[in-house]
């Protein structure tokens, strides 16, 4: 059975997904509680109704041991067995082999056990690998996992799903192999052997575990993380790729009288102020909770853990569609020094760094020197400073918070270019109004590191001058504009893109009020629209004919088979299963060409994947359309409204 997995929304590497399985439709990320047929704490029932919870996981492992529970299982379906109609992943025993060091069941005998009692999602039985593994014994562990996983592909029959487990013990690369192995051969993927990393608090190691993962495994298939089960980790985890997790700890951390918090865990018998509003908590005063005993005191505590995790998931799930996960992130991470080394552990990675677009729904939170290094702001940083400001000989260097473009005041520019010293860096003047520069909130406080003389001989100006930025409510003249289009076609497609603008007779259209850039036209065609949200440009039909025209295949584009050509030429989205090839470059959120395999273009428009996931993905939508060439050619030329202004 192939994996129905659809990428919705996503900020980065993190994303919202729609899985779908024999018993129903389960968004990531999600959480799966554990459970235990022998020992229900919180019933299925109430988990389905009161929890919303979508999908659980059981261990197939322990109903096969009981015989009473096996021959249920058999006869009546996992589902009945546990009383919930969701999704059910089944796990193989491979933790108690860990535990115990040996199981009495064969990987093909658990694995067929599993299929016959219907579960949703099967578990290869895996090889753990420790974290004190040496090399030769973590790669026995993926061979040995690796060979299972093939061995169990010729068992399979009905409508479960293989899930497989990647090993590796703490090598990076040989996790690596792991990923692009499995990831090829199953449907879901898990990344195994973590645990003692987690119960020890050894974040920054589990981290760098999770990064080598999201550099080679096939992200068309979803991404479990088995055992993490504590709300602070689930931030970090799911920015670096993870859609599912499976948790005990809820229940766990119940028995030893715990109650879970975001960034800890405190004991019920010290509470003396309790700030939850939880449906658990709301109803009962602290000396009431503190007087609970029992199985009472129990649930309590099992229904007030269960609740902070998907606390958790649902602040995660909101921040990926604000585009403020990596805000969330390293606000939640100052909370505990092993998970904030974990956080810089994920900042130098860089392994999300494909998956980064260059725009956000919202900016950046920039606190300090860590804020500054995070990947996306950290790529854009470099982007634009190998700009040149322009192609003067002298360079003015303008001291400002918050620089805008559209507010200079030009008579201080005379025969020079102009860069601004800001709080981030160093940002050529025509870029300040473009993502994330004039988005991103900046603490007072900051100073970023800058070298004003290396950055002017580096990019070969022969003197330079520093002053203080000042406004003026006169518009920009219109060579500025132009100046402006080059800038931002240079930081958003590269130098050769920003040539191929220039190069034709363009003139554009600006705001009268603000006095921003709006349009850029040729001959009365629209070929770029500027958008003010986030300063840069959405390509129309004919803008995307000259840089078709400029730009060697494959370079912005994106290839569609000849059954859909017909519908993105008229402008239609063009799904994953329609597109045969991609510009690896292509980033998530990138302005687009789709073209035929004879490379004729057929439309323009924005990724919602990047151009290795568009090969990978066979569900969902891979480009949102913008305009196609019917509808490009059938449309009237566009003309200047009287709100704006010739520039």
């Amino acid at each position: 059975m192939n994996v129905d997995f659809e990428l919705l929304e996503r900020d980065g590497a993190a994303r919202i997904c729609r899985f779908k399985t024999p018993h129903g439709t389960v968004e990531t990320p999600a959480l799966l509680p554990v459970l235990n047929p022998t020992k229900l704490v919180i019933t299925p029932e109430e988990l389905r109704r009161s929890f919303g919870i979508e999908m659980v996981i059981t261990n197939a492992y322990i109903i096969y041991r009981n015989p009473e529970l096996r021959e249920r299982a058999r006869k009546e379906g996992v589902h009945r067995l546990l009383g919930f109609d969701g999704a059910v992943m089944t796990d193989s025993g491979t933790f108690q082999s860990h535990v115990y060091r040996t199981i009495e069941i064969k990987p093909e005998e658990i694995f067929d056990f599993q299929i016959e009692i219907g579960s949703d999602v099967a578990t290869v039985l895996d090889v753990f690998s420790e974290p004190e593994f040496s090399r030769n014994e973590a790669e026995n562990s993926v061979h040995l996992t690796l060979q299972r996983t093939k061995d169990v592909l010729s068992r399979m029959r009905g409508n479960s799903m293989i899930a497989s487990t990647i090993q590796g013990s703490l090598y990076q690369d040989i996790r690596e192999e792991a990923a692009a192995s499995i990831s090829t051969l199953v449907d879901y993927c898990a990344i195994g052997g973590v645990v003692p990393l987690m119960e020890q608090h050894r974040y920054r190691e589990l981290i760098s575990i999770i990064a080598a993962t999201l550099r080679t495994v096939n992200r068309s298939r979803p991404l479990h993380l088995f055992g993490a089960g504590h709300p602070s980790i689930l931030p970090l985890a799911v920015m670096l790729g993870c859609d599912l997790f499976d948790s005990a700890s809820y229940v766990k951390y119940a028995y030893d009288g715990r109650m879970m918090l975001e960034w800890g865990s405190t004991d019920l018998e010290k509470l003396r102020y309790n700030s939850c509003t939880c449906p658990a908590c709301i109803s009962h005063t602290v000396d009431e909770l503190r007087s609970l005993k029992g199985e009472e005191r129990t649930i309590f505590l099992a229904r007030h853990n269960l609740h902070v995790l998907l606390s958790t998931i649902k602040r995660i799930k909101q921040a990926i569609r604000d585009g403020e996960l990596w805000n969330l992130v390293q606000n939640a991470s100052r909370a505990d020094p092993a998970l904030f080394d974990a956080f810089l552990s994920a900042v130098n990675a860089g392994a999300t760094n494909d998956f980064e677009p260059l725009s956000r729904k919202s900016g950046f939170n920039v606190m300090d020197s860590i804020s500054l290094s995070i990947p996306p702001l950290r790529n854009a940083l470099e982007r634009a400073g190998s700009i040149r400001p322009g192609k003067a000989n002298e360079l003015l260097f303008l001291r400002a918070r918050h620089p805008y473009f559209s507010r200079f005041d030009f008579s201080m520019k005379e025969d020079r270019d102009v860069a601004c010293i800001t709080p981030l860096g160093i940002i050529p003047l025509h870029l300040t109004e473009s993502f994330p520069f004039a988005q991103s909130t900046i603490a007072s406080t900051l100073r970023a590191n800058i070298n004003i003389m290396e950055y002017a001989e580096r990019h070969g100006y022969t003197s330079f001058f520093i002053s203080e930025y000042r406004e003026s409510n006169a518009p920009p003249p219109q060579e500025e504009y132009l100046m402006q289009c080059r800038a931002v076609m240079h930081y958003q497609f590269g130098e050769r893109a920003a040539d191929a603008i220039l190069s034709i007779p363009i003139f554009t259209v600006s705001s009268k009020n603000t006095h921003k850039l709006r349009s850029v036209f040729h001959n009365e065609r629209q070929l770029l629209f500027f958008r003010t949200s986030d300063g840069l440009f959405s390509l129309k039909f004919e803008g995307g004919k000259v840089l078709h025209s400029a730009l060697p295949f494959p370079k912005l584009r994106v290839i569609c088979t000849s059954e859909a050509a017909p519908f993105v030429s008229s402008g239609r989205t063009l799904f994953s299963k329609f597109a045969v090839d991609a510009d690896p470059a292509l980033l998530p959120g990138d302005e687009c060409l789709v073209v035929n395999e004879a490379d004729e273009l057929l439309a323009v428009g924005r990724t919602l994947l990047s151009g290795k996931e568009i090969m990978q993905f066979r569900k969902g939508v891979a480009v949102e359309v913008r305009e196609g060439q019917a509808s490009a050619s059938s449309r009237q030329p566009e003309h200047m409204k009287e709100n704006h202004q010739l520039s």
